[in-house]
């Protein structure tokens, strides 16, 4: 195959994706090429690419200005665009010494709160000032839409200065009232750490954080909280209990109190999301968790011996526009939009999903 050849095949598999409504693009050598599609893998067939031609077609899909640093690194991620079709997050990585491409649809149109399904109480987060707000759940679970989300919403919406650090850009966020300045790892500063600090210098009312990653990444997000920004960001924990925790367990233990303390005063919202098949279509369904400020949630947050009574607290809390995972996944099962199985599988405590179930 060669590269035009390659070239071809690479945007009908392109289109084919898009047409689907496919989250990711896997592609490997001499293998047919697969689409997840509502979460569930399958076969193109009609398409193989062999070792260089992959190879070739995946370094021309990479940024010139990138190139030199992804020929250093035995995986690397960019972003690319299919003109008038979508964006395309890709990673590239080598598997048994063979070139090997995931691709992760990023649409060029980016869907409202509506869309989405998002709780009402979103549209009350992204009208804050200041403050940590944080999207969570495992890898595909839209974190990033949801996150594309709120800041197309701010840009519409608001007048002031949008700033992104991401590795790498993937919704880019069209022009409104405010000002955006998406900056890019590789591109536009040189390391991620550098750009979260410069960023301060920056004069940002909002600052996206691609993702909390570790210590350095949470003493930044806080400090920017803390200093008057609203700060949103995203991490791989399941609920907002997890999230508590995971923040806390990065400080050394000799900071790990006063850790609590700043995050009670800092953090906003935990929005937790999980994608799930809808019932009777072949597409998935957005449930959530959302944790808000408020003065209890703030004492359990500095006390450890009172967190692991978060849960029930946001459960209390329905009124204030919280709910657990399993309050959403509830009234969704008795609104028919999931099977039994699908919502009990999913419920943060299964035996205790069913029992309340029969109760009532």
């Amino acid at each position: 195959m060669d590269i035009a050849t390659a070239e071809q095949s690479i945007a009908r598999l392109l289109a084919l994706a898009v047409q689907q409504r496919a989250s990711d693009v896997h592609i490997r050598v001499g293998q047919p090429p697969m689409l997840r599609v509502a979460g569930e893998l399958t076969s193109v067939e009609g398409i193989l690419f062999d070792r260089e031609a992959l190879l070739a077609v995946s370094e021309r899909m990479i940024p010139a200005g990138l190139r030199e640093r992804a020929a250093a690194c035995s995986q690397f991620d960019f972003s690319a665009e299919w003109p008038g079709a979508a964006r395309f997050r890709v990673h590239r990585f080598f598997a048994r010494g063979e070139a090997a491409l995931v691709l992760r649809l990023i649409p060029l149109h980016i869907p409202d709160f509506a869309a989405l399904r998002l709780p009402p109480a979103v549209k009350r987060v992204a009208a804050l000032e200041r403050g940590l707000v944080l999207v969570t759940g495992a890898t595909g679970m839209g974190k990033s839409t949801t996150i594309a989300s709120i800041l197309d919403y701010l840009s519409k919406n608001t007048r002031q200065h949008i700033l992104t650090i991401e590795d790498p850009v993937e919704f880019i966020i069209g022009p409104g009232t405010s000002l955006v300045s998406q900056r890019e790892v590789g591109r536009d500063i040189l390391d991620y750490s550098s750009g979260l600090w410069a960023a301060l210098r920056e004069d940002p009312d909002t600052i996206f954080l691609g993702e909390i990653r570790d210590l350095e990444t949470v003493r930044v997000a806080l400090q920017a909280a803390e200093t008057g920004h609203l700060v949103l960001s995203a991490i791989h924990t399941s609920d907002a209990t997890s999230t508590v925790e995971h923040l806390i367990s990065l400080f050394p233990p000799e900071e790990q109190m006063a850790g609590r303390f700043r995050l009670a005063e800092t953090l906003q919202a935990v929005l937790s999301q999980k994608l799930l098949p809808m019932k009777g279509r072949k597409s998935r369904l957005l449930v959530t968790e959302i944790m808000l400020r408020s003065a209890s949630i703030q004492e359990m947050i500095r006390k450890p011996e009172r967190l692991r009574g978060l849960a029930e607290r946001i459960a209390q809390s329905v009124p204030d526009g919280m709910h657990t995972f399993d309050q959403e996944l509830r009234r969704m099962l008795e609104g028919g939009l999931l099977d039994f199985e699908v919502a009990r599988t999913a419920a943060s405590n299964p035996a205790d999903f069913v029992r309340n179930l029969q109760v009532t």
